[in-house]
């Protein structure tokens, strides 16, 4: 009687134990936050239907309840260079014990759909600040709690041509003769940087009405090579850092 009367009270003390590190482990459990930075400049080749692809990564990500996607757009003279943000979203979850796949689905769909329907309205621009868009986007994360154990991630949809920050520019000549390069200017500690759609470039620009501005520069492999490897030696974690050529599709 009392050996039995002993394992119930272990089993007890053993349950109220577990219940209490899960609670514990909810509470303390990093959020992966995600961002999409979009650039719209003319030279690259706008597709929303990248930006809904990048969109259903995030969503279809190992998230928590607190997880949110936003959408950020590279500037121009009309935001003194800022990004802008276009949305920001709770990612869906599974919030109660009785909701089917079904819903949660529906949810995902709605979301990935008004990203759809934002993007559409986004107008093109003759500039491009890439750096402070990725710059402003690194400090929204970090804004939302993104350390070093979060998870959290950045996908940036450019042709990575910089033509505000000429040191950019410069960076890719002096890795090209071999020169030292200068100090890393972006703290992405904790998150990982995903550029696509670099090869995404048009060989004419036009304006809005279809007449054309100038002709785009032209790319080739060591430009391609250089623009990533410029890009990469600015963050202080390069192995946080990935370059796709072409974004994914829905």
């Amino acid at each position: 009687m009392k050996t039995s009367i002993l394992y119930t009270l272990l089993f007890c003390a053993a349950s109220t134990g577990f219940v209490g590190w899960r609670l514990y482990a909810v509470r303390t459990q990093a959020t992966p936050h995600y961002e999409i930075l979009e650039d719209p400049s003319l030279s690259h080749v706008q597709d929303c239907e990248a930006m809904v692809a990048l969109a259903e990564r995030a969503v279809h990500a190992d998230v928590t309840a607190n997880s949110t996607l936003t959408i950020l757009v590279v500037g121009d003279q009309s935001t003194a260079n800022e990004p802008w943000r276009l949305a920001r979203y709770p990612i869906p979850t599974t919030r109660k014990a009785i909701e089917g796949r079904n819903a949660i689905l529906r949810r995902q769909q709605d979301l990935l759909l008004d990203v759809l329907r934002k993007c559409r309205t986004i107008h093109r621009t003759t500039i491009s600040p890439i750096f402070l868009g990725i710059k402003q986007a690194l400090a929204d994360l970090r804004a939302q709690g993104c350390d070093g154990t979060s998870h959290c991630q950045l996908f940036v949809d450019s042709d990575l041509e910089e033509n505000v920050e000429t040191s950019i520019f410069k960076r890719a000549e002096a890795i090209d003769r071999r020169t030292p390069i200068p100090p890393r200017l972006l703290d992405n500690n904790g998150i990982a940087v995903s550029f696509c759609g670099f090869t995404a470039t048009v060989s004419h620009l036009t304006d809005s009405s279809g007449r054309e501005i100038r002709r785009a520069s032209a790319r080739g492999p060591e430009r391609d090579d250089r623009l990533t490897a410029a890009w990469k030696s600015m963050f202080s974690e390069t192995e946080g850092v990935a370059f796709d050529p072409y974004c994914p599709n829905p």
